[in-house]
């Protein structure tokens, strides 16, 4: 069965690649490859809560302290991650900035539009 943020993550990956597009046609290939790299940050964010989500079904029997210790651990790990990502793009990849954030903006935005294409098709 398909979870949201499996949705979620599809929702993210097309959307990488139309906004790494555009960024060709207005731009060209550096904003390209910068635009692809925010939206891959999103992305990977996105496959990180996955893999705990999938990790924390076998562990069922855990108290509440224990899920939420949990909870926080994911937390932090993906900000830790995914504002590596970032840092390393734009610093030692040397990625166009703005178009990296644009990327990963873009890619964030999945989390908005996924509830809501799920809405519409029940209606």
């Amino acid at each position: 069965m398909e979870s949201s943020v499996h949705r979620t993550a599809g929702l993210q990956a097309v959307i990488s690649v139309v906004v790494g597009m555009l960024g060709y046609v207005a731009q060209g290939e550096a904003v390209a490859k910068s635009a692809l790299y925010g939206g891959v940050a999103a992305l990977m964010g996105t496959l990180l809560l996955l893999w705990r989500m999938q990790r924390s079904k076998r562990k069922t029997l855990l108290g509440a302290p224990k899920h939420l210790w949990l909870f926080y651990r994911s937390g932090l790990e993906r900000f830790l991650v995914v504002g590596t990502l970032l840092a390393l793009g734009m610093g030692m990849f040397k990625l166009v900035p703005l178009a990296v954030l644009i990327g990963f903006v873009a890619g964030q935005l999945a989390w908005i539009i996924a509830p809501l294409q799920r809405e519409r098709r029940s209606n």
